[in-house]
């Protein structure tokens, strides 16, 4: 881990992660999972301070489950690396 995150940003990340999977895992439509799983990495790269960008809507996800996606991700994020 980049130190000039600090101590505890290696024990968010891994608790962020490990939520994150999980929740991941429990999605079982394909395309849902994949858009699941980017999101998150999306999520990791911007705790890390990385500039990025959302993931890309696929064919076939519709916006009230994509909005769910990423609204409980999001949720999970910042129980885990709360806005200053």
């Amino acid at each position: 881990m980049n130190r000039q995150f600090g101590p505890g940003f290696g024990a968010s990340l891994l608790g962020f992660n490990g939520e994150a999977v999980v929740y991941c895992q429990s999605i079982s439509d394909d395309i849902e999972h994949e858009y699941a799983m980017d999101y998150t990495r999306m999520l990791r790269n911007r705790a890390k301070g990385v500039e990025v960008c959302p993931p890309q809507f696929p064919v076939g996800l519709f916006d009230p489950n994509r909005n769910l996606i990423g609204s409980t991700l999001e949720r999970m994020c910042e129980k885990y690396f709360p806005s200053k």
